[in-house]
């Protein structure tokens, strides 16, 4: 085994982090070294990204913000408190014990939150961590690597180059894996989703203005690589001229650029459309789409068939495509025809968007929004829960235990006999249901049909009872 990872196992043995108080000591050092040297942390996420200041602000905020938010879920007192549960003669169910050791995979796309996220929640769960960081001449792999190592206690932190061979180390941890798994999980592996599809629907009852620039900003953002970008736009046909118009407005702030350079801001990189080219080629090349407009950091697609590349392939790129469906049941079919998405955007009224969001087969849904935070990191929030194991003790037996222990010892018919009563008490309480339940999207549409046709017949119907009962008083 290698050093460092003998070095991090003997700290997990030891339970180095049991001690709540060490886990509050070790976060304070992360936060106030974090804080301390924000402007490297910034200007780096910038250098090696080509993230806009304003993106790296956001990526940097998140992370600070997580670290406050395991620190403040340490309450030593309620710990303590919690530990002398069991000495105390009450039962302690729901009582957890760190996992062991934490082995991290960060994503691409946001690399410090996405290390920075997970090994909080590891720190305050109790565990050791093995962050896996590249070894190449990228500024904030190095600026990482030298921070997490003069905040933290180096005996509970190391990094790896690449993915170890040592199955048997890998198998004793808990793995993040934040850029997908090539093989299927094991029950101890966090796997971050991140190939699956993100579909957007946009319905004629929307606000097209907020949809468009909640949609604009998700797809544009971060280069267009979040992994929670929306891959295809939806729209009701009899809506799609307007949003169009709605996403050119919004798009502007993010298309108008020259050479990389954004007025107002800076970048070290070059414009982001270089990545459309592929699919720009793809889709010009099978006529299946035509360019709404363009500029130097993206492209907004109008895709007409539904074989298009558009259609085939994950986008992770700064291009939105936009595509229009004829009904409500035409986008969940459209939806539906990927496996499981990542997500849905879904953007109407509530009924529409209920409907929607209640057959389109995906992970999440959201509805008439899109949380900036997602766009950060495939797996924005990780519980400590997902980093420790289920340990529950026990002081007192259950009140049926004694009759069930008695019934095992005795064996006799007695014994047997007083089972029925003692689960006759424990019978089901009947739940009295309602006969039925009030008028659903279906039933609309079948009494809106009735209506259409009962009116004009019951209006015929009374014009010749009139004429008939006016011709028999002539008569």
């Amino acid at each position: 085994m290698p050093t460092p990872f003998a070095r991090v196992r003997a700290a997990a043995i030891d339970s180095r982090l049991a001690n709540v108080l060490k886990r509050q000591e070790e976060l304070e050092r992360l936060h106030q070294t974090l804080v301390r040297n924000g402007s490297a942390i910034t200007d780096a996420i910038i250098h090696d990204s080509g993230h806009t200041p304003a993106e790296a602000a956001v990526e940097y905020h998140l992370a600070l913000s997580t670290v406050k938010e395991q620190y403040a879920s340490l309450r030593p007192a309620q710990q303590l408190e919690d530990e002398y549960r069991i000495a105390r003669g009450a039962d302690a169910p729901d009582r957890r014990e760190a996992g062991g050791i934490v082995y991290i995979v960060p994503t691409q796309h946001t690399i410090f939150f996405s290390v920075v996220a997970p090994l909080s929640a590891a720190l305050a769960a109790g565990n050791c961590v093995v962050i896996q960081l590249e070894n190449n001449l990228r500024t904030l792999l190095g600026l990482l690597r030298g921070l997490l190592r003069s905040a933290l206690d180096n005996d509970i932190i190391d990094f790896y180059t690449s993915r170890p061979d040592d199955a048997d180390f890998l198998a004793r941890c808990t793995e993040v894996l934040q850029t997908g798994a090539e093989q299927p999980p094991k029950a101890n592996t966090i796997v971050s989703p991140a190939q699956e599809r993100v579909i957007a629907v946009v319905d004629q009852t929307a606000n097209l203005q907020e949809a468009a620039r909640a949609l604009v900003t998700a797809r544009f953002s971060f280069g267009g690589k979040s992994p929670y970008a929306p891959d295809l736009l939806l729209v009701s046909e009899f809506a799609k001229k307007n949003l169009l118009d709605a996403v050119v407005q919004e798009s502007i702030g993010f298309l108008t650029a020259q050479n990389g350079v954004v007025i107002g801001e800076t970048r070290t990189v070059a414009a982001r459309a270089d990545g459309t080219r592929d699919l720009l080629d793809e889709v010009q090349k099978e006529g299946s789409a035509r360019i709404v407009t363009t500029g130097s950091n993206g492209t907004i697609l109008d895709v007409q068939k539904r074989d298009s590349a558009a259609f085939r392939r994950k986008i992770t790129e700064c291009c939105l495509c936009v595509h229009a469906v004829s009904s409500l049941d035409d986008a969940i079919d459209l939806a539906n025809s990927y496996d499981t998405l990542l997500a849905t955007y879904v953007f109407a009224n509530l009924p529409s968007a209920k409907y929607l969001a209640q057959f389109i087969n995906a992970r999440v849904a959201f509805v008439n929004h899109v949380p900036t935070e997602l766009l950060v990191n495939p797996s924005l929030r990780y519980p400590t829960t997902l980093f420790s194991v289920p340990r529950p003790q026990y002081a007192t037996a259950p009140q049926r235990s004694a009759l069930l222990a008695e019934v095992l010892r005795s064996g006799s018919a007695k014994e047997i006999q007083r089972l029925p009563a003692a689960l006759k008490a424990e019978e089901l309480g009947a739940v009295k249901r309602p006969m039925g339940g009030g008028i659903g999207y279906f039933e609309q549409g079948i009494l809106t049909g009735l209506g259409m046709v009962l009116t004009p017949t019951l209006a015929a119907m009374g014009v010749l009872g009139w004429y008939a009962v006016k011709t028999m008083k002539a008569r």
